[in-house]
């Protein structure tokens, strides 16, 4: 037995022996060391996930200088940069100053995509009878194309904080969803309000048809984007909005107030006009965050107010697309005076 024994000495070097080898092997196996540092207690502001599994939001000047153009009398609630499209969508899953941004909008889209399936199916019949094929293709366009200015809208505000050219190409998208959503407006205007003179018809629809495309390759095109540009783009733009109030006006000269006021539901684009502006003086003054730091930053904000506003203004008009429609189809005396009516 006294062979076997080892001498103190000994033992010490075995031991050593085995903690160099123990050493060894928690760097080759990934093991974690005895005496491990303990992690840091705060993690940086940038970070998606905190120790309570919750999103860190950010302030205004801890942002990237890309996302610094947009208002900044809000001053949190920013979401953090996203590293994948997957992350944006992630930010569906919690509140931070978007929300309500990407939630009105993307509420409008699906109000008017199934907007249609109701007018067709439940508001027109029993008089369904007399609805055209011309009916059903201009009361379509302006709906479906308010849900296409949504949608293009609610992908702008999901993504946009990816990348700066994510945020440059889907602000080019949310501009053309405004262009799609006035060019859309005009077509049945135009259709019920000039019912009895189909030169003025395609005179009208080619004016708004040309004046939407133009406005389009200038959101696409980067030689628009220079600043010496932005008087042409601004007036280009207005163009397309005085196209809605010129065959308006020329209709009411035309065929007296009386009649054309009902044959355009003209109660209902006086309160669409209404809504519309409520929400450009909510977007252009920055009301409420203004005079109110950080109270609005989350609910409440102005360009929160321009969405909600602009789904208001939406559902004015479709209610003024089917008075046209009523007012075409009703069983008065022939709106063309004696003409067809098609």
């Amino acid at each position: 037995m006294d062979d076997l024994e080892l001498s103190s000495g000994s033992e010490i070097q075995v031991t050593q022996a085995r903690n160099r080898f123990r050493g060894s092997a928690e760097l080759r196996w990934g093991l974690e060391p005895l005496n491990k540092p303990e992690p840091p207690t705060t993690q940086p502001t940038n970070t998606i996930k905190n120790a309570t599994n919750t999103v860190q939001l950010l302030l205004w000047h801890q942002l990237p200088a890309w996302q610094q153009e947009g208002n900044h009398f809000i001053e949190t609630g920013y979401r953090p940069g996203a590293e994948s499209f997957w992350q944006c969508l992630h930010s569906l899953t919690y509140f931070h100053n978007e929300s309500v941004n990407i939630y009105s909008h993307a509420f409008g889209a699906i109000l008017f995509a199934v907007i249609p399936l109701y007018v067709f199916n439940t508001e027109i019949p029993p008089r369904y009878i007399v609805a055209t094929t011309a009916d059903k293709i201009v009361l379509s366009i302006y709906f479906i194309g308010v849900a296409i200015c949504f949608v293009f809208s609610v992908w702008f505000h999901t993504f946009f904080h990816h990348s700066p050219d994510t945020f440059s190409l889907l602000q080019k998208f949310d501009f053309t969803g405004v262009i799609v959503l006035m060019w859309g407006a005009n077509v049945p205007l135009i259709y019920y309000g000039f019912i009895c003179d189909p030169k003025l018809q395609v005179a009208y629809w080619f004016m708004t048809t040309s004046l939407a495309l133009l406005c389009s390759v200038i959101t696409f095109k980067p030689q628009f984007s220079d600043p010496h540009l932005r008087p042409f783009r601004a007036a280009t733009f207005g163009c397309l909005a005085l196209s809605t109030f010129i065959p308006v006006s020329h209709g009411l000269v035309k065929y007296g107030y009386e009649t054309h006021s009902q044959r355009i539901g003209l109660r209902w684009i006086l309160l669409t006009l209404l809504f519309n502006s409520l929400g450009a003086a909510a977007y252009a003054s920055k009301f409420p965050e203004k005079w109110y730091p950080r109270q609005f930053d989350m609910v409440g904000a102005s360009h929160q107010l321009f969405h909600i506003f602009i789904v208001c203004a939406g559902v004015m008009y479709g209610r003024a697309v089917l008075q046209e429609f009523d007012f075409l189809h009703s069983s008065a005396p022939s709106v063309c005076q004696g003409r067809s009516e098609h």
